[in-house]
């Protein structure tokens, strides 16, 4: 049980507040995502992360980004409160692990993407595509090392679930040769036991981090999102089964919310279930 929980609003995707998506953290902000986790009785706080400095590239941005998430989440934890990162992209994962010491802590990862390319596997060479491959000391780890804590995370210590779409083959080939766990999704269902495999990292670990790219959820529930949506997703009732079943097995050290869109949810279905998604974290955290 933490003291209470602080809500990290990242305004970029990347490092860049151009991008819509930079814009989700402050659209979930405002429509709730504070009021709900303070009516569940938790301490509350908002730190919002600058980047400090004009934009110049993405690399030197997201570093800057990065650099401010991790003092957030730093914060965060000595004041005793769940650090719940609302970020434009996956990158932010480096900030939130950098946060704090995590040599041995697990990554639950849920993702239609598994985010594992690395620069000589890319194709696209988007930098929040090789997120999962930094945090298990694939690539880029001195740029790893300006942010922080970079401890690399043991592939046996990560579980992807929700993947489905991997793009290029040699994503399919880096991620069937490591040690990560992966539960696909199918037609809306994981092809595998996703309980077997959270007991299997209990085993493992004790603490996680977890990292939701909303992308992970189908496309009828999430469309609001940076990528192309991907059918076959997790329900919202999927992914709420998740996080009660991680926090039922470890202590949750930071959570990430990512890549929602509102320029492209023009119902707000992905707004509700984002909303969803943290007040669960809440129920879970109180």
């Amino acid at each position: 049980m933490s003291a209470g929980v602080a809500l990290v609003e990242v305004p970029y995707a990347i490092g860049d507040e151009r991008h819509p998506a930079s814009r989700g953290a402050e659209r979930l902000v405002e429509a709730g995502a504070e009021r709900a986790l303070a009516a569940r009785g938790l301490a509350m706080t908002v730190a919002r992360v600058e980047r400090g400095a004009p934009f110049a590239d993405s690399a030197s941005a997201s570093l800057a980004v990065n650099k401010g998430v991790a003092r957030a989440v730093a914060d965060a934890m000595a004041a005793g409160r769940l650090p719940i990162v609302l970020a434009g992209s996956c990158d932010v994962a480096l900030g939130a692990l950098a946060g704090f010491d995590h040599g041995r802590c697990g990554v639950v990862w849920l993702d239609a993407h598994a985010d594992f390319n690395t620069p000589e596997s890319t194709v696209s060479g988007f930098f929040p595509g090789m997120s999962a491959a930094v945090i298990a000391g694939h690539c880029y780890a001195s740029f790893w090392a300006q942010v922080g804590n970079s401890t690399p995370v043991a592939e046996d210590a990560i579980v992807m679930l929700g993947v489905r779409d991997l793009s290029p083959e040699a994503e399919r080939e880096r991620l069937e040769r490591s040690g990560i766990e992966v539960v696909p999704w199918q037609d809306g269902r994981p092809s595998g036991n996703v309980r077997a495999s959270l007991d299997a990292l209990r085993a493992r670990v004790a603490e996680v981090y977890v990292h939701v790219d909303l992308d992970a959820l189908d496309p009828d529930a999430a469309p609001g999102i940076v990528d192309a949506p991907v059918p076959g997703g997790l329900s919202p009732e999927d992914a709420e089964d998740v996080l009660r079943a991680v926090a039922e097995r470890f202590r949750v050290r930071a959570v990430a919310l990512t890549t929602y869109n509102p320029a492209l949810d023009e119902d707000e279905k992905t707004l509700r279930t984002a909303l969803r998604l943290i007040d669960v974290v809440g129920e879970c955290a109180a």
